[in-house]
């Protein structure tokens, strides 16, 4: 009898098992099984013939046509219907002359990640994005696209987050301005449709990434539409994008902000604005090598949940601030800057996390770089 009830524990437990490995796929595979449309696999399957491989991270092995698509590296599908949701290839090395016209047949996409990928310096493709209209990540960050982003990513009004942060090009063609490589660097562009167009009907975003785009057509007007247009954004990050001007009021509103990152754009001028110091969730604060002046609001050292703060080369003043409880700085720049006051024993005590400080300037009693 005892033998019997164990053979039948064994059955269940074998049963179970199998369950559990039919429901779960690769990539963002979801807990339910879905054989995927033969529609589906055969878009795949020609995305596929469009990478070569040669310094590519995978081969895609696991897509192999008759088999379950829904299962493939990278993939994953809804709840029973057997259409693609999820399309990760980020980080793979993959390499392609363009992008394949067949992964707008992924109509049921909602995440979408082929960044730190080579598509060979080919233009971003102009029309196809539209079809995409579930897509609530997109993500062509580091991917050798250049030219004009399309107005039809601005039609995608379910995205949470977009990265379209570009790269160096390896060999730069000097005569290429008009199409966004200027000075060894490989760039997208925002001319027509502008940032403020491209984000009009964006009301979900919370992330937007737009590192060493071209923006530069914007002027001093970069950011005045921001704040109406995105009122939910929690992650803007602007680098290396050619801002001019100062940093517009409208950005006051948008409260959520946890990460503002404006570095490396030369132009940004003006002060800091006050208002950053009301962003109670500011956690990273990105403002160096730009043009910025006078008097740095110190409330913004106080901020409870500030972790990495670099305002350095630029041409602000202001006063070191005695440092409360409970900061959770870990990198605090101000290098290259008019900052005065003498540092006094114990300013940092309160420090708890800090790894790296950097400071100079008129009247400043030392300089540190700690790691």
């Amino acid at each position: 009898m005892a033998n019997a009830t164990h053979l039948l524990s064994l059955f269940i437990l074998i049963q179970l098992n199998c369950v559990a490995l039919s429901s779960h796929g690769h990539g963002h595979g979801n807990a339910t099984a879905s054989f995927c449309r033969p529609d589906q696999a055969a878009s795949l399957v020609q995305l596929k013939q469009s990478f070569i491989f040669d310094y590519s991270t995978t081969t895609l092995p696991s897509w192999q046509t008759g088999t379950d698509c829904c299962l493939w590296e990278g993939i994953g599908c809804d709840d029973g219907g057997g259409r693609v949701t999820v399309l990760d290839l980020g980080g793979c090395g993959l390499y392609s002359y363009s992008c394949h016209a067949a992964l707008f047949n992924l109509t049921s996409l909602r995440y979408l990640d082929l960044s730190m990928n080579d598509f060979g310096g080919s233009r971003i493709p102009a029309s196809g994005f539209q079809r995409l209209s579930k897509l609530t990540h997109l993500n062509l960050s580091y991917s050798g696209f250049y030219g004009q982003v399309p107005i039809a990513i601005g039609k995608l009004k379910s995205l949470i987050s977009l990265d379209l942060s570009s790269r160096k090009n390896i060999a730069p063609d000097e005569t290429m301005h008009t199409y966004g490589i200027v000075d060894g660097y490989n760039f997208l562009v925002l001319r027509e449709p502008s940032l403020e167009t491209l984000v009009a009907n964006l009301t979900n975003l919370r992330e937007l990434y737009l590192d060493m785009v071209d923006i530069s057509s914007s002027g001093e007007e970069w950011c005045s539409g921001l704040g109406e247009a995105v009122p939910h954004l929690q992650v803007l990050s602007m680098a290396d994008c050619q801002l001019q001007g100062p940093i517009h009021s409208s950005l006051s509103s948008l409260r959520s902000l946890t990460v503002i990152n404006l570095e490396n754009n030369g132009d940004v001028s003006g002060v800091v604005p006050e208002f950053l110091a009301d962003f109670r969730n500011l956690s990273v604060l990105r403002l160096s090598f730009n043009d910025l002046s006078g008097w740095f609001p110190e409330r913004i050292f106080q901020l409870k949940n500030i972790r990495f703060l670099d305002v350095s080369n630029n041409r602000l003043s202001g006063d070191l601030p005695e440092f409360s409880n409970g900061t959770s700085l870990e990198t605090l720049n101000l290098y290259n800057n008019d900052f005065s006051g003498m540092i006094k024993p114990g300013s940092f005590s309160n420090l708890l996390s800090l790894k790296e400080l950097a400071l100079d300037g008129r009247g400043v009693g030392a300089i540190f770089l700690m790691d």
